[in-house]
């Protein structure tokens, strides 16, 4: 595993995984020859349903959900869940491993970045509980190593309440990713407003110590 988190786990053992995409202009979520939820022995009746989904899987929601910075397209370490509301696909979001070494003041392998989330137009009030459901449950379970803090950034031109609302502190300003080494291309939110988003940090509190390590 290098320092971004690429490793044999990432790609080809994650995207063999819960196989589910986009069926239709209704965004539905299917399983091989049934419409998601239906034929799963998990969430059959149940009115919401939680799943970790592909990058393939995840990008399709993006795109059908109009994601403004469209696919994710990182090569290294990520992780993404799709949540969906009587068999309907409603948020997805996407998380991985920062593209700079450090972000709001934190070192590359202390951080996870939240790098897309998306919502079916149809459900405005999802995309605040896909955020809180990563914040609190899915960034502190990211595979590759413990994370002291989640990093996002609010587009050019937005004011970043989202995050603000749900607790994140405005950690700064920054130019978007221009491109560089192998694998990327200048960023889409270039071309958004001024060109600068704003960063986001939310903090963990530092594990507390169990009674077998606290000394007598």
């Amino acid at each position: 595993m290098d320092d971004r988190g690429r490793s044999g786990h990432d790609l080809a053992s994650t995207d063999s995984a819960s196989p589910i995409h986009v069926v239709g202009e209704q965004q539905q979520l299917t399983l091989p020859g049934t419409l998601w939820p239906a034929g799963c022995d998990r969430g059959q009746s149940d009115p919401l349903f939680f799943a970790p989904v592909t990058k393939q899987q995840a990008n399709e929601l993006l795109v059908a959900f109009s994601h403004p910075l469209g696919p994710f397209t990182r090569p290294f370490g990520y992780q993404a869940w799709g949540l969906a509301i009587d068999g309907q696909a409603v948020a997805v979001a996407v998380f991985g491993s920062t593209v700079g070494a450090r972000a709001a003041g934190f070192a590359r392998r202390e951080v996870v970045d939240l790098a897309r989330i998306a919502r079916h137009p149809q459900h405005p009030g999802i995309m605040r509980v896909m955020l809180r459901l990563w914040r609190d449950y899915l960034a502190p379970r990211w595979d590759y190593w413990p994370v002291r803090a989640a990093v996002s950034y609010a587009l050019p031109g937005k004011t970043g309440n989202l995050y603000r609302f749900d607790g994140w502190r405005k950690a700064g300003v920054c130019k978007p990713w221009v491109g560089g080494g192998t694998w990327s291309n200048p960023s889409r939110a270039n071309t958004m407003a001024d060109g600068i988003k704003t960063v986001f940090v939310y903090e963990y509190p530092p594990p507390t110590p169990s009674r077998s390590t606290q000394r007598p």
